[in-house]
């Protein structure tokens, strides 16, 4: 049994000859159509993500909702207009997704900005828009905004972020809600009362809400709504009745086969019944709730599909595989040890499974995207598809040896749209500055 489809896209398939398609497609036709390594979305798993996550707010909250689209995860202008189109907020961090989500069509209402270290340009084109919220980081920030503010003579709609002192079981550059993050204003300083008592005094911004994020990759539901619990706490303590509240995003999504599944049903029911219990015991009405999930999202509508290049064995016995990718368009292994599983896109695998590893082509001794896995004897020229594939692969990608970015297609049933065309190097611009000579 192909066990490890269950991880690929809910439409993914195999033909009686054991050739993968997703949504109808063969990859071994895509990949001659538009080249590899290529990244591929399936347009019906992210809209089932999306419908499971609406489905449990609309049973279990019942005060307002908004799911917000966490665009780090992967963000170009036609996955952009997409999100757009299912009534998706954003979650954004600089200027240029400020200005994709804004040719994307998405509302600046639905626009919220977040970032530690925001930029004056950011800021103002933030304000001028009239986004729905800017999320202030720290008490400087708090001081600039409002300058900012009444030097044009706007009053700006605000969260705060705070840091709620709440650790999670998770990589340890994924932690972003314990008292050392780089992230938000503390509460157990006081940072985030002076920030609060700030925001309610100040002329120019309104406060409406709180934010907080306890990390990435997270699986046990509890810590949101001890993140909740504190935020709650605090805005009870500054006489702040809150209108809105994020406990960001960060569910976790399974890599492995042997990993953990995440239950988004369980994530809205620990949040809705914290936030329930924490206002009735306050008279309060329910604040709007927003979850801004990204990998949860498009993490398991994504794949991407290499071609095998060389093989060999090292002294040590173990099967070295190269594909024509690695890190330059997956950087995550190399960075913080991530875990994937591949698949032979062509074939079932037959024969003796050698131990193997599959690696990149990138002159990096760390560039392994698979340090050990099974895998029979493989030709130069085969597919192979990696799943799991659609949150933070492409938006932490980079032109390392001067790589070409790879083309990216959104599928449906039968067709196939290019959301990013493969970058091409002689394109004037693309590795020279325009303005440099030849």
């Amino acid at each position: 049994m192909d066990e490890v489809l269950k991880l690929f896209p809910i439409t993914t398939r195999r033909d009686p000859k054991g050739r993968m398609t997703i949504a109808g497609q063969s990859l071994r036709e895509l990949v001659q159509q538009y080249g590899s390594p290529l990244y591929l979305y399936d347009g019906a798993t992210l809209r089932s993500q999306l419908a499971l996550l609406r489905k449990a707010f609309e049973a279990e909250y019942r005060g307002g909702f908004e799911i917000t689209y966490a665009a780090k995860a992967y963000f170009s202008l036609e996955m952009a207009k997409r999100m757009a189109s299912m009534g998706l907020g954003v979650d954004v961090v600089s200027l240029g997704e400020l200005k994709i989500a804004g040719k994307a069509g998405f509302s600046p209402k639905r626009v919220h900005f977040h970032g530690n270290n925001k930029t004056v340009p950011e800021l103002l084109f933030a304000m001028e828009w009239g986004i729905s919220d800017i999320v202030v980081d720290n008490l400087s920030e708090l001081v600039l905004l409002e300058f900012l503010a009444s030097e044009k003579k706007k009053i700006i709609n605000i969260w705060l972020r705070i840091t709620p002192g709440v650790k999670v079981e998770t990589h340890q550059y994924w932690q972003t809600g314990d008292i050392a993050s780089k992230f938000g204003l503390p509460i157990n300083d006081g940072q985030a009362s002076e920030g609060i008592r700030f925001a309610q005094s100040s002329r120019w911004l309104k406060l409406r809400g709180l934010h907080t994020h306890v990390g990435s990759q997270v699986f046990d539901t509890q810590p949101y709504a001890e993140a909740l619990r504190r935020l709650i706490g605090l805005a009870e303590q500054e006489e702040f009745i809150l209108a809105e509240l994020s406990p960001g995003g960060g569910l976790g999504v399974q890599y492995l086969l042997d990993d953990k599944m995440a239950d988004a049903v369980d994530w809205v029911q620990t949040m809705s019944a914290a936030l329930e219990h924490e206002c009735g015991k306050r008279g309060w009405p329910l604040p709007k709730l927003l979850l801004e999930p990204g990998r949860w999202l498009v993490g398991q509508a994504g794949v991407a599909v290499y071609s095998v290049g060389a093989v060999k064995f090292s002294s040590d016995g173990m099967y070295i595989v190269a594909v024509d990718g690695g890190m330059a368009d997956n950087p995550r292994p190399a960075m913080y040890q991530a875990h994937y599983v591949a698949a032979l896109a062509d074939r079932l695998p037959s024969g003796v499974l050698k131990r193997a590893s599959l690696v990149g082509k990138y002159c990096e001794s760390g560039d392994q995207l698979i340090p050990e896995l099974k895998l029979p004897e493989v030709y130069r020229g085969e597919l192979i598809a990696m799943p799991v594939a659609g949150a933070y692969q492409l938006s932490m990608s980079s032109n390392y040896n001067m790589a070409s970015r790879p083309a990216v297609l959104w599928l449906e049933e039968g067709r196939a749209e290019v959301m990013q065309r493969r970058e091409n190097p002689d394109e004037r611009g693309w590795w020279v500055n325009d303005s440099a000579q030849d």
